[in-house]
């Protein structure tokens, strides 16, 4: 992974600002161009429907197909319907073949499409925010970042816009993002959008308390992550959450934390400090009520030094690594704990545990029972409230196939994935 750049300076944006309120720019009305020959689409794991339209717009036909896994398809045409929102895509094979899917996150040509240049440029407007702009590598995979924000609404200038996966971008032609693309709300609007999760201070050590679910009226759930054993999805899930703009709370063993990938996975959470937050998930993954767990572990219930042992070395391997500390967050392996863990735990600053009430059991293979891809995101969605926790694993099997439709359904659903901290800091 390339390195992320660094924040553009406070003082950079407002000096920006001051100029660029002063830019006027027009906002060309374009056709959306049709696309000349066949294309694959992918169509991500859950609910998909097609249409056919007449002429007029008006819907004469639909088909339904949910995927547990995501597929890929071929179209052989990408246009704007008479009276219907968005752009729409024709497949010619599969099950929707002769019907047409609107563009999204969840169906969409890979790579980069609906290109369109502004001349003059157009002015696109930033309200006051957060902001993560981007770079693509040539197979339009992320490449590089630079963040910035801004105290109230700034303007600058776009040369082209396009459909980036599925994604709405501008390509900015000024300011502090100039030559970065930058997330629309929508195809051809003129707002950024905004990274909508947060990342708060840590609450304090206080008292011991054991959270399965948070307390709020804020429409945000926590996504979180555990890391140890198995870690072949990490940095794509990683990835993934970064272009989603998503905030999540990582969980890792130091075990893990140390080996190649958990080194990288710490670097992104290191580079990204207003998306991810850490926890504290032990060494080596002991089971601390029980005993045993591998075999690094005491085969019987470990001592009090034990347990504080597991914790503290963790700590100071991902503090190391991420530069981050997981004090006062930890998730006992197996989700095994009772009075004397939780005390050892406390003693050592480790005093909110941190448990779930969705637990998508990605860490199971689909032939061995666990979770499709789509069967986990329709837990997640259909489960989730306000102050949910999600269990999930940067080593789940589908996990990185279930985040598009999981995260697109949440959003829709007006529930903003986040992380524990914001949770708890809104309760």
């Amino acid at each position: 992974m390339k390195r992320q750049r660094g924040p553009v300076p406070f003082h950079v944006v407002l000096a920006f600002a001051a100029a660029a309120l002063l830019t006027v720019g027009s906002w060309p009305v374009t056709a959306e161009p049709v696309a000349a020959a066949t294309r694959q689409v992918r169509l991500e794991a859950g609910p998909h429907t097609g249409y056919k339209f007449s002429s007029t717009g008006a819907i004469i036909a639909t088909r339904k197909q949910s995927l547990s896994a995501p597929i890929t398809v071929n179209s052989d045409r990408r246009r704007t319907v008479a009276t219907r929102s968005g752009v729409w895509l024709r497949l010619t094979s599969g099950y929707l073949a002769g019907y047409e899917v609107r563009e999204s996150l969840t169906a969409y040509m890979p790579g980069k499409v609906g290109d369109v240049v502004y001349s003059p440029n157009a002015r696109i407007t930033f309200q006051a925010g957060r902001y993560l702009g981007y770079t693509f590598g040539s197979d339009w995979g992320l490449a590089t970042t630079r963040r910035g924000h801004s105290t109230y609404p700034i303007y600058a200038l776009a040369a082209r816009r396009a459909i980036v996966n599925g994604r709405p971008y501008v390509l900015m032609s000024s300011g502090p993002w100039n030559g970065y693309w930058i997330p629309v709300t929508a195809n051809a609007s003129r707002t950024a959008q905004r990274i909508t999760c947060t990342v708060s201070t840590k609450v304090a050590v206080g008292s011991s308390v054991v959270y399965r679910r948070v307390s709020t009226d804020d429409r945000e759930i926590a996504l979180t992550f555990d890391m140890g054993g198995r870690l072949t999805p990490a940095l794509a899930i990683m990835k993934r959450l970064v272009i989603d703009r998503v905030c999540a709370t990582i969980f890792p063993t130091g075990a893990s934390a140390s080996t190649t990938q958990g080194k990288a996975v710490m670097a992104m959470i290191k580079a990204y400090p207003y998306l991810f937050e850490v926890g504290n998930h032990t060494q080596n993954h002991c089971n601390l009520r029980d005993g045993g767990g591998g075999a690094a572990c005491p085969t019987s219930p470990p001592t009090t030094g034990r347990i504080q042992k597991e914790l503290l070395d963790a700590e100071a391997v991902v503090k190391d690594l991420s530069g981050r500390v997981g004090i006062p967050y930890w998730r006992p392996p197996y989700g095994a704990y009772d009075t004397r863990v939780r005390t050892a735990a406390a003693a050592v600053g480790f005093s909110k545990t941190i448990m779930w009430d969705i637990d998508t059991i990605d860490w199971k293979r689909t032939e061995d029972g666990g979770p499709s891809a789509a069967s986990m995101a329709t837990k997640v969605v259909t489960n989730a409230r306000t102050g949910s926790i999600v269990l999930m694993h940067l080593g789940g099997y589908d996990t990185f196939d279930a985040l598009p439709t999981m995260v697109s359904r949440l959003r829709a659903a007006n529930l903003e994935p986040s992380t524990i901290s914001a949770l708890l800091r809104r309760s």
